[in-house]
């Protein structure tokens, strides 16, 4: 990872801990989260008109892609929601973070980027996984496959396995983006005009997915409205700070040579998110959960100097 990138997804790393807090604060519901992608890709629109040129440069594999990646974030906001609703956010974020190093990782090995991980950032991301092994623990000796298997695992690691899916995409995405040019072969927009036209769209596609839910019964329509009337201003910070955050972690991924090193890298938010959920929630620290995180950071400085 180059320092220009380390800068970026530090930051983004504190802006993706607070709105997730400010999530499970507010209202862990599928409704909050559709409202935060409305207002993200609200904010963010004027970037898409800005680049007109770049847009209408798409081709149609550019296309399937953002189709792919609104379907892949809206099962992760889905997935985290529910996680939130059934469980300590302390428990569920580490889980949600930590687990798609290993599906990235494994993927990108077998599209044949195996090379460009080094051995330093394989035993990073090892230590990072066993950390978030140990957080949900009240006790070591409560390491067994039983305590896992509960709701909040299974929606934090759905959430995970869609964490996976829309960075894969989204690194392939904003490389042919950032291919495109012009008939005498000027790039069409540069990195970082790339990441705020991405999230952008990104976001629209996720509510064009989201939609269907939120208006799928009587029941999400009415929650949505009253949560709507009650939390918009929060819904508002939320989204910006949710597309501001993932905007650094697109405009990264132009400056590394492997995305694993970024969703490795992204999960210094798991002790910040922790934290958070102590100190705002009022959620247990315990040993296990101290070790964990700390076992984490580690893992997480050997993927940087990796």
């Amino acid at each position: 990872m180059t320092i220009t990138a380390i800068v970026l997804v530090l930051i983004s790393t504190f802006m993706h801990a607070g709105w997730n807090f400010f999530g499970k604060k507010t209202s862990p519901t599928l409704g909050f989260f559709f409202l935060t992608m409305v207002a993200g890709a609200v904010f963010f629109s004027p970037f898409v008109f800005w680049q007109w040129d770049l847009i209408k440069a798409f081709n149609s594999k550019i296309l399937i892609l953002l189709l792919a990646t609104g379907f892949f974030q809206s099962i992760y906001l889905w997935g985290l929601a529910e996680a939130y609703r059934a469980g300590d956010m302390s428990i569920a974020y580490p889980i949600a973070r930590s687990s798609p190093l290993i599906i990235v990782a494994i993927s990108s090995t077998l599209l044949g980027q195996q090379s460009t991980i080094s051995s330093q950032a394989v035993i990073g991301i090892v230590m990072i996984v066993v950390g978030c092994l140990f957080i949900p623990l009240t006790s070591f000796r409560d390491f067994k496959l039983a305590n896992y298997q509960n709701r909040t695992t299974a929606f934090a690691l759905l959430a995970a396995f869609a964490t996976a899916g829309y960075s894969l995409v989204d690194s392939h995405a904003t490389e042919l983006m950032r291919d495109l040019s012009d008939a005498s072969g000027t790039p069409l927009a540069s990195p970082w005009q790339v990441s705020l036209v991405y999230v952008a769209l990104q976001s629209a596609f996720a509510v064009i997915w989201m939609v269907w839910f939120i208006l799928s019964t009587q029941k999400q329509r009415l929650t949505f409205r009253q949560m709507f009337i009650k939390q918009w201003r929060v819904g508002l910070l939320t989204g910006a700070l949710m597309l501001g955050t993932y905007s650094l972690v697109i405009l990264s991924m132009a400056f590394v040579t492997n995305v694993s090193y970024v969703v490795a890298f992204r999960q210094l938010s798991i002790p910040l998110g922790v934290l958070l959920a102590v100190i705002g929630l009022g959620e247990s620290l315990r040993l296990p959960k101290v070790v964990g995180v700390f076992i984490t950071f580690i893992g997480l400085i050997a993927v940087a100097l990796g």
